[in-house]
């Protein structure tokens, strides 16, 4: 049969399945152990043609209580199929190796733990060794690839990088199952035929199989493959989380920054425009024939004479006829002072006039009505009339 080598795994399976999503997938925890070393030898040498007995227990485990009856899947890299022996309902079973010398194989436990890879050697005492018949599988069609492209079966996988297996055939759920040599395996189960990816979350240059089954028992598989190196091993720290819920969670946090930074600068904006500085009026502005309006924050020229950036000018509004002042707008350090004449509202009937007119004054005696008084009263009114239009 050939003496080129040639890899197996064996899987001793229970009846628990645990379901994983993450691409980071915790280690299944064993509910026994098993082991089938020969006790007479020190270094278990299997031997073609030959059996040997596999004895599982649940000594020191603290994963479930596994179920009988149990199975044992055999993974071989010759064949794209794992193979499915009934092991039966006891703690011990005799197996005999049909594969040809040079063959490696590693057994794993679903959840019983996992042995180290042995090599299966010629027997020597029979010429022709025959086995009994093992019967293949029904094939699941199956897509694997890696970031550089399709998947083989003896390839180096860096670890931290991600592998991807696609079912094309068979009925859904779909169990993917990771067997590394001396580690628990990993178990993934999908709901649909969209791709299954696995983060190689094992050390440099460590061997593992893959095999995927579906529902209706098609079954896949493919290795031993190897995890390369050296490269991130980001993915073993022990906090580490699925690179799809690390996007998720970058792509959140980038969408909070960005709402909490559109928030500040509105309620920014909104403060700034409340602390602004606004037009300040002494009375209302709203137009009207006769209406008159002053800005606290600009004044044009006065009777005075006074103007600049640093001028302060407080308005009065009189009321018609000479009553108390209704409305008188201050400023800090005002040093000129401003009287307004009385404004008149909307619905008064009194007539529109184009000047502005005080109330008349007593008449002076007549001793001293002359000309000169006359000008000079005048000139005084109309000093005062050219301050209350300032």
């Amino acid at each position: 049969m050939g003496h080129f080598p040639r890899h197996l795994l064996l899987v001793v399976l229970g009846s628990l399945v645990r379901p994983g999503l993450a691409e980071v997938v915790p280690l299944l925890q064993p509910g026994f152990f098993f082991d089938y070393n020969i006790a007479t030898q020190p270094v278990p040498i299997p031997i073609t043609g030959l059996s040997f007995s596999v004895r599982w227990r649940r000594e020191g485990a603290t994963g479930p209580s596994a179920v009988a009856p149990y199975s044992m899947v055999v993974y071989a890299s010759t064949f794209i199929t794992p193979f499915t022996i009934a092991m039966g309902s006891g703690l011990s079973f005799d197996w005999q190796v049909p594969f040809a010398p040079g063959t490696q194989w590693d057994a794993n436990g679903v959840p019983g733990g996992c042995q180290a890879m042995y090599t299966v050697v010629q027997n020597s005492t029979v010429t022709q060794p025959s086995c009994q018949n093992v019967t293949f599988p029904a094939l699941l069609d199956v897509e694997a690839t890696v970031p550089g492209g399709p998947m083989s079966q003896y390839g180096f996988i860096n670890q931290c990088t991600d592998l991807f297996v696609r079912p094309k055939s068979g009925k859904p759920p779909y169990t993917l199952t990771v067997a590394p040599a001396l580690h628990p395996p990993f178990n993934i189960t999908s709901d649909g035929m969209d791709p299954i990816d696995w983060t190689v979350s094992l050390s440099w240059a460590f061997p593992f199989f893959l095999s995927l089954q579906s529902s209706d028992g098609k079954l896949w598989s493919n290795g031993p493959l190897h995890a390369g190196g050296p490269g991130s091993s980001d993915c073993r720290a022990p906090t580490s989380k699925a690179r799809a819920t690390a996007v998720g969670a970058g792509l959140g946090s980038a969408f909070a920054a960005g709402l909490l930074a559109v928030l500040g600068t509105l309620l920014y904006l909104r403060v700034r425009a409340r602390s602004a500085p606004a037009p300040v009026y002494a009375f209302d502005t709203r137009g009207g024939p006769g209406s008159a309006s002053a800005a606290g924050t600009s004044r044009a020229g006065g009777a005075s004479g006074t103007s600049g950036a640093g001028a302060r000018t407080t308005y009065v509004l009189h009321h018609d006829g000479g009553s108390a002042p209704v409305t008188a707008l201050r400023l800090a350090d005002a040093n000129e002072v401003v009287e307004l004449p009385p404004r008149y509202r909307q619905d008064d009937a009194r007539p529109y006039t184009q000047s502005i007119r005080e109330k008349p004054q007593p008449p002076l005696p007549p001793r001293i009505r002359n000309r000169a008084d006359s000008d000079t009263t005048y000139t005084s009114r109309s000093s005062r009339t050219a301050s209350a239009f300032v």
